[in-house]
This record gives structure tokens, sequence and C-alpha cells, in this order.
């Protein structure tokens, strides 16, 4: 993004506060295409991604909020250089299905900001958000915030628990994200994890395609399909693609039931995953109850046609 498409966004941003009267920090949303942008809500809170704009404008967001709060009217802040922030979590990096267990091993750059809320040996569990830390990179230019990020998650160890990380060092050196040509298809275009290839060309570059279907010869990670068979191969026993609350049990034995057909919905970290039929069958035995807590992998219903 170019210093003149930001300055305007600033302004539009600045413009719709003062329009409804509004005296306090906030983030607005806004959707890019090619050189328009598009409002799409103003958050009256800190962002997770706050530190992106407090490293892009020098100012301490969370002091600034108190101040205004006892009456203080800070001056607009310049925006110098450039911010990427990553947010390493405890989840598959092909699926982003969050995971569990206790972090053993725990390496975090010093050389780029790092906001951490655990520690080596500390436990990923089901019932929050399985984020570890943000890494947050700068430079005067986007290239130069992308390589001190791309340094900082190789020099990055997390051990005991699976991570996004193989994704994010893939994530910042592909060539798509390199070149400013990523689109909200992006993981249709480049499934995680893929081999790096040129950029697909089209009209659809710096607009939205969700309503278009990928090219081949990839597709998308399919998260529905991962619980359909828990780790992802034709079988009559449907295990947890994920460790998680069983919030829902939608049958019973002897019960028949078409493919795709919802089973058992898994709760985790704010999410809800159904397990569903691969097939038409019968449900043979199922081997969980609503409230129960299963480990990624547990077996949650038997199907024989």
């Amino acid at each position: 993004m170019d210093a003149e498409l930001r300055g305007r966004m600033s302004e539009a941003a600045v413009a719709f506060a003062r329009a409804i009267g509004y005296r306090s920090l906030g983030t607005a949303e806004f959707m890019v295409s090619g050189h328009d942008f598009f409002f799409l809500e103003l958050n009256g809170r800190i962002q997770v991604e706050h530190p992106v704009t407090e490293l892009v404008t020098g100012l301490d967001l969370v002091a600034l909020q108190l101040a205004i709060a006892r009456g203080a009217r800070p001056e607009a802040a310049p925006l110098e250089g450039h911010a990427v922030e990553v947010r390493l979590y405890a989840e598959d990096p092909l699926t982003f299905l969050p995971q569990t267990g206790r972090i053993e091993r725990l390496r975090l750059p010093e050389g780029v900001r790092v906001d951490a809320g655990v520690a080596e040996g500390d436990e990923i569990g089901v019932a929050y958000d399985p984020m570890i830390a943000k890494l947050i990179a700068a430079g005067e230019t986007r290239d130069e915030a992308l390589d001190q990020l791309a340094d900082a998650l190789a020099e990055t160890e997390v051990g005991g628990v699976t991570t996004n990380l193989p994704f994010l060092r893939w994530l910042v050196r592909h060539p798509a994200v390199r070149a400013r040509e990523t689109t909200t298809a992006f993981l249709a275009d480049y499934p995680p994890l893929s081999p790096y290839r040129h950029a697909p060309r089209g009209p659809w570059l710096g607009a939205f395609r969700l309503n278009l279907p990928a090219p081949p010869p990839h597709s998308p990670p399919d998260v529905a399909a991962a619980g359909e068979h828990g780790p992802g191969k034709e079988s009559s026993a449907l295990t947890a693609p994920m460790p998680g609350t069983v919030i829902k049990v939608l049958t019973e034995p002897g019960a028949a039931v078409s493919q795709r057909d919802p089973l058992v919905v898994l709760e985790a970290m704010k999410m809800e995953t159904p397990v569903v039929s691969p097939y038409e069958a019968v449900v043979k035995a199922v081997h969980v109850a609503e409230g129960d807590l299963v480990s990624g992998g547990q077996l949650l219903v038997e199907l024989e046609e």
C-alpha cells in the first residue's frame, strides 16, 4: 500500500470519527481494491494488531487511551515506515484447527517486537484462544519489514505442541505476498505450504473474488473434510480432528445417516467444528456424550454400511 493511499484512508477514518462524535481510540477497518478502499466498520477498542500502529506512529496506544479518558486531547501522529505482524498459534498449519499440549520448548526472537502471553512449560488447553505470541517487525520499507519478520520466524522454536510456525515462515516469503498480489482468495490460490509458483494472472487481481472457484490443480484446505475422517483417511471410525468439548451429539446407535450428516459437534477455543458422516451408513456405536472432553484422534462414532 503506497503512502498516498494510506493517507487517504487515515483521512477517511478521522472524518468518520468526527461525523459520529467519536472521542477515543478505535480501529477503522477498510477493504482495499487497487487504489480504491471501502469502509467496513469502526471497532471501539484496541485491536490485536495494535502493535503495528504503535510501531509506525511511535505511540503507546494503551497509555494514550487512558490519557483520553482523563480528558487529554492528543495530536495526530505521523505514519512512518512499515510494520507487519503475525500471530504464532497452537494450530495445525494445514487445516488451522486448534491444537493442545504442553510447551516443552519456547525460543522467541530478539530482533523484533514480541508480545507473548505464555512461557516454556505452560499448557495450551481448550478453554482459551491458542495464541502463543505475536511477532511484529518494522522497517523503512515493506520489504525490509518482511525480511526482518522472516529472519525472526527462522529463529523461533516451539516444541511439545503443533503450531502454525511452518505456515508463517512459508507465508512471509511467498512471492505473491512479496509482490502485493494477494486477495481474499489467497489460500484458495495457494493452499498452505504448497510449492511456490507465480501469482495467478487475471482481472480479479486487486479485487475480491470469493465467489470464484480456485484454479486447478490445487484446492483449498477443507476443514469439514478434516472432521469427516479424523486423520484424513476413509474409515468407519470417526475421530476428533482436534481436542475439544462435545457440545452436541446428533445421532444414536442404529440411526441411518446420509453423507455429510452432522453426527457430533465439537467446540474448542471459540470455534465449533461438526464431525460429519462421510457416506450413507448406519451408526454402530457412539462413544461420547455431550459435555465430554476429548483429545485429538479420540474415537467418537463408529459406522457400518
